[in-house]
């Protein structure tokens, strides 16, 4: 029994380390296969106008975004090709440390085989036995005869054993030099399509370079644009907490627990409820879906933006911007109430939905065909409206995160 436990102990340690291998190789191929179906989905949206600068802006923009996924990939690649390369070189090494002992068993089994064939005959045993001084003594050699046969038999399948877990061992090097000629060969694949990316990035920005007047007066002209909305924003925000401040005073003097602020900013004041909502929030952060349904791309990130290739061309973003594809809707990031809707000043049609999740809100711009109004409670995942497409024929909606009227970074919190 003891025996028969330890060639099972031998035989899960072997499966374990196979196991691990292959489990290694699995969560890679897990990782890239995540980075190549973003690549592959945002494929179609790179498409643009490209008639005037601001199709060439937008084009850019989304080719840049590509560009840094297809970066990833590759470099996420290139550590996968380092990671098997050393789980190679630990393999062999187990291999060759395998190999000895398996050597080293044998040739002590087979002394030991040449040393006992001459007192192992059935005359030799049977002499053994009879020459015993008494009975007692032949019992005990009559067990050490068993005892020895079993020792036998258990070295030459302790070394079966060691051979099995050679041979997995080589089937497991195989597996790995296999995943890592596919590693390479993929790399070398996507290498390719990063380089082409950035040929057409380049030529990009060649044709823009030539218009980098018209850009930066372009770009100030949707920079005072997202200054007013943001403004805007922040007014709505401000006159609702003041509305809230107020009734929250009116119940405190009421009931007679009126409490000091304890601070200058504006601050939402939260009921039982409005706090439990906003720790969820919070609990949920890096967590929260993506704003957007379907294939997108984050054409514009949080906090200032440089034009590629562009020099000193930039501007800020109070949000992220998302290019999605046709029929795409805008989704609720978590529950909450939608608190406001206001339509875009300048663009008839375009409408800004916020959604209140305790102290926290979310914003959610240029949509249309609206599915909530104000007042109505909406779940996680819930769909808001269309995002409606500009003049360059794309599907772009901003989206922004604010605590009051603190603005947050959306990467910090969505999971992208």
């Amino acid at each position: 029994m003891k025996y028969i436990l330890t060639l099972l102990f031998i035989s899960c340690l072997i499966t374990s380390a196979y196991g691990q291998t292959n489990a290694k190789v699995k969560e890679m191929e897990s990782q890239r296969s995540k980075l190549e179906q973003a690549i592959s989905e945002s494929e179609q949206l790179l498409s643009t106008t490209q008639k005037d600068v601001t199709g060439q802006l937008e084009a850019l923009s989304a080719l840049t975004a590509q560009i840094k996924k297809q970066q990833a990939l590759v470099n996420r690649l290139d550590a996968d090709i380092r990671a098997t390369d050393r789980e190679i070189r630990s393999i062999e090494e187990q291999l060759v440390t395998l190999q000895a002992e398996l050597e080293r068993r044998r040739a002590h089994y087979a002394h030991a085989l040449r040393l006992m064939t001459a007192k192992n005959s059935f005359e030799n045993r049977l002499m053994f036995l009879l020459s015993a001084e008494s009975f007692n003594q032949m019992v005990r050699r009559m067990r050490y005869l068993r005892e020895y046969s079993g020792f036998q038999q258990k070295q030459g399948e302790e070394i079966m054993g060691k051979q099995e877990e050679l041979n997995n061992k080589r089937a497991e090097l195989e597996h790995t030099r296999k995943a890592m000629r596919a590693l390479l060969a993929k790399r070398v694949e996507e290498k390719k399509a990063l380089d082409q990316r950035k040929a057409e990035q380049q030529k990009l920005v060649a044709s823009l370079k030539k218009k980098q007047k018209e850009i930066r007066e372009r770009i100030a002209a949707q920079q005072r644009e997202r200054n007013r909305l943001n403004e805007e924003i922040n007014r709505i925000i401000e006159a609702e907490i003041a509305a809230r401040n107020a009734e929250q005073q009116k119940a405190e003097e009421a009931s007679g627990s009126t409490k000091p602020s304890g601070t200058t900013m504006p601050e939402y004041r939260q009921n039982a409820a409005d706090k439990k909502l906003s720790g969820s929030f919070e609990s949920n952060k890096g967590r929260l879906p993506v704003p957007i349904t379907g294939p997108y791309l984050v054409t514009s990130h949080y906090g200032v933006n440089y034009v590629e290739g562009l020099k000193n061309v930039k501007y800020n973003n109070n949000g992220i911007d998302i290019r999605g594809q046709q029929n795409c809707h805008a989704r609720a990031v978590f529950d909450g109430t939608v608190s406001f809707i206001f339509e875009h000043p300048q663009i008839q049609g375009s409408y800004i939905v916020m959604v209140r999740h305790g102290q926290y809100i979310s914003a959610y711009f240029n949509l249309t065909a609206l599915r909530v109004k104000k007042g109505d409670k909406v779940k996680i995942n819930d769909q808001l409206g269309l995002v409606r497409t500009d003049a360059s024929g794309n599907y772009t909606m901003q989206f922004q995160l604010r605590k009051d009227t603190q603005s947050l970074n959306p990467e910090q919190w969505v999971a992208l």
